[in-house]
């Protein structure tokens, strides 16, 4: 190495075919330095010197430790041949070797010979599979100076034997890490081309670089289209009704291929970078919406309580300088320094203090804890709204003038956003689209979370963040203010303000699970509860901060299982004698609706069901009507309870019912509540109803997995929806006959259930998913399907009556459980819609 060069270091060891060392850059020390590696005089790698080696750093007091590098020889030149090796600098100075054969020795480079048996496996990697128009996986790199597994991999991708690019696996993939203890930014998503997805199979290859060491998995082949359209294969009947409905729905199906969507949410950052820049044009829509309804609005002081505890100095200043960049300057920031140990910080916080009369900071003599601190900062509070923000995080820079907007506007008391994720390469992910205020799914999980602005006289009212709950004390504080204020005064505000950073610390945080604050959120929703009066037990849900709630009502009021069928006797006798061996709950009654049924078969399974003490039939001689015929059975039989049910629903869980009447029966504004409903292969076929004007009415998890969580467990708790299928529906009677029940004029056979659920939400109950109640369907079993000809005039008029009817409403237009920045339409929770639309 000559004296002119700008960097140095040393290659320390080599053994067997692995290379260890480190560089720094002199001139500047803050920059990583670049490698070349040269074997035989040929550049075959770049390799970046930014592995932890503290030891190093001590040794030569030098200011960061992440400075080293390994490099593992690759597999090509392992074969028992004589080659050279050599790195060298930007400025093409060599990085010397120590000699192994002379102390103090120094070499430009070394000669190696290496056998196939000399091949070191450092990477651990997998993919996952095709999903969603994309090939994901991970891979994770062995330090072998520390053992620890790293990700950030770079990965060459070729499909069918040409390149098709090269990308980083470095995506957020929480459950690897917390499998092998390793680097959760490891994981990858190759984006698949349109072009390509037409094609019926492809091989693709992924190397890791720069060894092109394969991918475990790869090559990788996929059937492209049927990979694609496996969701809705499978969620097609087993039965075919007609040729018609096969061409019908293979139509469909293509032409999904071929109108692939623009944006998806694997590849969110390209979305939001579109989509941030229309944020200052709504703002100033909703500044002139103020001003022409004449909403008083007198630029109120926004408080926002920003707790500290020894956060990065980069991240923090970043943070800080996020709420500098505020359209809306009428803001305090409290900054409660909560005992930290960080001098620099220390330091920080007394300069912004002296930079801008807005800032103020509290200082704690020592660690408090998140409740204290955050109750501190309450305290000194003087504006008229409380925002809450993290030491390290993010908000977008309309995000405190468009959340006060909305407030006046919406006349609201509680506003809360959406939120995505930031990693620390700057690239946008994992956005939280939330559904509007949405109390059942809130007991289940803190969805609210962040950006949250609360009126200070409500906070004075509910009172101060309380440390028994400390890692789940904001899922607390919000269950509280649900307990005093008017659910009408919360308001969601569907637009990306905030972004959470992805830091180390929080990593951590989601990879354990924090136990400590698994159990504050099992004891704070156990305790609201409690205050509510609404006995219950309360758990975790498969060991994360998600809460599964089993509920113990005292009552048992008496249910009237109504099943309209025509013959097929073996399906209908086997939904029965299912629902008369696996239920559980005491106080209810089969009515059997007997649609003109003349097969010998089935004649006979009526005369001897009708003995059955539990069991009545009622006999209905008139043209099938779905609507119709639940609608003469729930004015012939008394109950507090109507459960809808098809013949072909089978139940095996024993507290199925127990599930669904305590849903309803523990809150006066529960009108409806839906089931789960599974294929026979396992698969799902209903976790709700979502409804737009351009599909009416869909499922939602269509073909998931039975135990998949869905988008932020969506699939898995239990839920306010817009609408539930009738395919097992309970209603209360009360309910139903206020408004009407179905409509069997202009819904006799498709959506009477969708519309039932509206005109329910309408007349202001609320309509709940039950994801703990499980049953199985085997869908249009009994009465065939849509697409066939003779029935296409009449659901073709259902849908224009759907549409007519519900076009002008808010819940249709932009269905509440769904957000607007998502397609309505298979997958759901995926797609997402062109900002520029």
């Amino acid at each position: 190495m000559t004296i002119q060069s700008r960097f140095t270091g040393f290659c320390q060891e080599v053994k067997d075919g692995i290379v260890v060392g480190w560089a720094i850059n002199i001139v500047a020390p803050q920059e990583h330095v670049i490698l070349f590696v040269y074997i035989d005089d040929q550049k075959i790698a770049e390799i970046k010197c930014d592995q932890n080696r503290e030891d190093i750093q001590k040794q030569i007091n030098f200011l960061r430790g992440d400075i080293g590098f390994q490099f593992i020889i690759p597999d090509k030149f392992r074969d028992e041949k004589k080659h050279e090796l050599c790195f060298r600098f930007s400025d093409n100075n060599v990085l010397l070797f120590l000699d192994p054969q002379k102390q103090g020795g120094r070499l430009p480079f070394i000669s190696f010979s290496l056998s196939e048996n000399n091949k070191v496996n450092q990477y651990v990697s997998y993919i996952d599979g095709w999903k969603n128009g994309a090939i994901n996986g991970w891979i994770l790199k062995k330090d072998l100076y520390t053992g620890q597994y790293t990700g950030n991999c770079e990965v060459k991708v070729f499909v069918n034997g040409t390149e098709l690019k090269t990308i980083s696996a470095n995506r957020y993939r929480p459950d690897v890490a917390s499998a092998s203890g390793g680097d959760p930014y490891c994981g990858f998503s190759v984006v698949v081309p349109t072009t390509l997805r037409r094609r019926y199979r492809a091989t693709f290859r992924l190397l890791i670089l720069p060894e092109e060491i394969d991918v475990e998995g790869s090559p990788y082949e996929a059937t492209l289209i049927d990979d694609v359209l496996e969701q809705q294969l499978i969620v097609m009947n087993n039965h075919v009704d007609s040729l018609y409905k096969e061409i019908t729905q293979l139509r469909k199906e293509i032409q999904k291929l071929v109108a692939l969507p623009e944006y998806v949410i694997e590849e969110y950052d390209v979305w939001a970078r579109k989509y941030f820049p229309f944020l200052e044009p709504k703002t100033k829509s909703l500044q002139q919406q103020i001003r022409k309804k004449n909403i008083p609005f007198q630029n109120p002081l926004v408080t926002i309580i920003c707790p500290v505890y020894d956060p990065e100095l980069q991240y923090f200043s970043e943070a800080v300088e996020s709420v500098f960049r505020q359209t809306y300057q009428n803001w305090e920031l409290l900054l409660i320094d909560d005992g930290g140990k960080s001098t620099e910080i220390k330091k920080e916080l007394k300069s912004l203090a002296k930079e801008d009369p807005r800032i103020k900071v509290i200082t704690l003599k020592e660690n408090k804890g998140i409740s204290a601190a955050t109750n501190a900062g309450i305290k000194k509070a003087t504006g008229e709204w409380i925002t809450f923000f993290d030491h390290d995080d993010l908000l977008v820079p309309q995000a405190l003038e468009i959340m006060l907007y909305s407030a006046y506007l919406q006349k609201a008391k509680i506003v809360y956003s959406d939120e995505d994720k930031l990693e620390n390469s700057g690239i946008y992910i994992q956005p939280h689209f939330k559904p509007d205020f949405n109390y059942r799914y809130l007991l289940g999980i803190n969805y609210i979370c962040h950006f949250l602005m609360v009126s200070a006289d409500l906070v004075k009212k509910v009172g101060q963040l309380r440390s028994k709950y400390d890692g789940a004390q904001d899922h607390d504080f919000l269950l509280r203010l649900t307990e005093i204020t008017p659910h009408d005064t919360i308001y969601h505000l569907p637009e990306i303000l905030y972004h959470w950073r992805m830091t180390r610390n929080s990593t951590a945080e989601t990879i354990d699970h924090k136990h400590y604050a698994i159990d504050a959120g099992v004891a704070c929703v156990s305790d609201h509860l409690k205050r509510m009066k609404k006995p219950a037990i309360v758990s975790s849900l498969d060991g994360s901060t998600a809460y599964q709630i089993e509920w113990k009502s005292q009552t048992s009021p008496h249910v009237a299982i109504i099943i309209p069928f025509k013959d097929q006797a073996e399906i209908t006798q086997e939904c029965v004698d299912r629902l008369l061996k696996n239920t559980n709950y005491i106080n209810y009654t089969i009515l059997l609706v007997d649609n003109g049924s003349c097969e010998e078969k089935t004649l006979r399974f009526l005369e001897e069901y009708k003995k059955h003490d539990r069991i009545e039939i009622l006999p209905i001689h008139e043209e099938f009507n779905f609507a119709r015929l639940n609608n003469l059975a729930a004015n012939h039989i008394k109950a507090e309870f109507y459960l809808f049910l098809n013949n072909d629903v089978f139940v095996d869980d024993p507290n199925w019912l127990t599930k669904l009447v305590n849903e309803a029966a523990l809150f006066d504004d529960v009108g409806i509540v839906g089931s789960k409903l599974l294929y026979p292969n396992g698969r799902v076929q209903h976790a709700g109803v979502i409804v737009s004007l351009t599909h009416v009415a869909d499922h939602l998890g269509k073909g998931e997995k039975k135990d998949d969580e869905g988008y932020i467990k969506r699939s898995i708790l239990s839920q306010e929806l817009t609408a539930v299928t009738a395919a097992m529906m309970l209603v209360k009677a009360s309910v139903f006959h206020e408004v009407n029940g179905f409509n069997e004029i202009h819904l006799k056979i498709a959506f009477n259930d969708v519309d039932l659920c509206l005109r329910v939400k309408e007349a202001g109950y609320k309509v709940v998913f039950c994801a703990d109640c499980v049953a199985v369907h085997h869908e249009s079993l009994s009465r065939g399907s849509d697409d066939q000809p003779k029935h296409k005039a009449r659901f073709e008029a259902e849908i224009k009556y759907m549409n007519d009817t519900w076009k002008d409403t808010k819940m249709y237009q932009n269905d509440p459980a769904y957000s607007p920045y998502f397609l309505p339409e298979p997958p759901f929770f995926h797609n997402l819609v062109d900002p520029d639309k």
